[in-house]
């Protein structure tokens, strides 16, 4: 099952998937980017976690988090971890309390919290990561 498929189950209506990228974005994403996540990116450039509170926003959804940050996103926060950290990796989540989720070299997935110097390991592979949630 494709990683978004196995999201879109996990979240049904409050996700969203956002534009592809484009070919120029595309092509730079190729040079720097693992697999996983250009399979991702290339269908939905991030996807967006929606919520609904009926006192708010007329009570039509918004968007509250990102599941997968936008490629834009991962450029920034990874060259953030890697000054912050000197570590490899690409970041492509938070957990939403001020730490990230770091996709390694290795297919592993850690999760760094922002109190902490170390990552923490989280799942074997995106797959697992996303099946956790």
């Amino acid at each position: 099952m494709s990683i978004i498929k196995l999201i879109q189950q996990k979240y049904g209506d409050s996700c969203k998937l956002c534009s592809p990228l484009d070919e120029k974005q595309y092509n730079e994403a190729r040079k720097i980017l693992p697999v996983e996540l250009l399979e991702i990116l290339e269908i939905s450039n991030g996807i967006e976690k929606l919520v609904i509170f009926p006192d708010v926003n007329d009570g039509k959804p918004f968007v509250m988090d990102n599941i997968v940050y936008s490629f834009d996103e991962i450029k920034s926060e990874t060259e953030s971890f890697f000054d912050l950290h000197c570590d490899e990796g690409t970041v492509f989540a938070g957990n939403g309390a001020g730490g990230f989720f770091v996709l390694k070299p290795d297919g592993t997935v850690y999760l760094y919290e922002y109190f902490d110097e170390g990552g923490e390991y989280y799942a074997a592979s995106l797959s697992d990561y996303f099946a956790k949630l």
